[in-house]
């Protein structure tokens, strides 16, 4: 499976450019297992209030389970962005893609069934691993922002991922991710950890950390394969900017206007809204 580039030299001057959140989803097939990598905070907020859903497949209901919905962004992600390929519910809840978490620190659980903001029901393979950020938040993880925590975390979730695909062969594999989880995934793609991974998606990603910077806003085609990052930034979202000082809520890319869930920033909605009110943080 190959990223299709949109465009090309000897296109007409006049036809129109398509921007990235136009393109980018092309990289998304049937058949692949859409990881997803979120970041500081998902032992609490995830593995913990899934572990404790009775039964070994739980059903994690978003709407139903306050801390979940606090850090769910990676999953609504993923959903979204296989929208964006043309997959449907049905596709999703038939199994069209797979889905595989790593870095959440769950232990108990071999999966379980997750249902999005828009009711779609999706089953979740857990691929294990526990990233460097996962206990804590923002301020107790300040010296685990830096280029060897990003190293071992890629290292172990593209080891974990192959050992997914070892009984699953033939499977590509694209990521969504989240915050440090975006700096996980985008420095697996720049650094070459993983060869089979044609679409890194990350949102919410510092702009650097100590020893290395990331992409920026924007779909980058690295040029040496057929793979991209894309790179979802929001203007008002402190942690790319750096900002200890500005509002959370700008981290969050599930928009929801009150309880209404409008789609995942810049995949399926440009809208903005913080804390669940329309319009950009202040």
């Amino acid at each position: 499976m190959s990223l299709v580039l949109v465009g090309c030299a000897s296109a007409p001057a006049s036809d129109p450019v398509p921007q990235p959140s136009s393109s980018a989803w092309a990289a998304i097939a049937p058949g692949d297992l859409i990881v997803l990598v979120p970041g500081t905070g998902s032992y609490a907020y995830l593995a913990q209030p899934i572990e404790a859903l009775p039964g070994p497949d739980p059903v994690v209901d978003v709407r139903a389970v306050p801390k979940v919905a606090g850090d769910s962004v990676v999953f609504e992600e993923a959903i979204a962005a296989t929208e964006r390929a043309g997959l449907t519910a049905d596709d999703l809840e038939s199994g069209a893609v797979s889905f595989g978490i790593w870095g959440t620190g769950i232990t108990q659980l071999d999966g379980f069934e997750y249902v999005s903001f828009e009711g779609i029901h999706i089953h979740v393979d857990v691929l294990g691993g526990e990233n460097s950020c996962a206990t804590g938040d923002i301020f107790q993880n300040l010296g685990n922002y830096e280029v060897d925590s990003a190293q071992a975390d890629a290292t172990d979730l593209n080891a974990r991922v192959a050992a997914w695909r070892a009984t699953h062969p033939d499977r590509g594999v694209v990521y969504a991710s989240h915050s440090w989880g975006g700096a996980v995934a985008e420095y697996l793609a720049l650094e070459h950890l993983s060869e089979t991974a044609p679409l890194a998606i990350a949102a919410g990603v510092p702009s650097l950390i100590i020893g290395y910077s990331f992409e920026g806003p924007g779909l980058h085609v690295l040029s040496d394969r057929a793979s991209a990052i894309y790179e979802i930034d929001r203007p008002d979202d402190p942690v790319h900017a750096l900002d200890p000082l500005g509002n959370g809520a700008g981290h969050y890319y599930n928009i929801l206007f009150g309880d209404v869930f409008q789609g995942f920033y810049d995949v399926t909605t440009t809208a903005i809204s913080c804390s669940g009110v329309p319009g950009p943080c202040s």
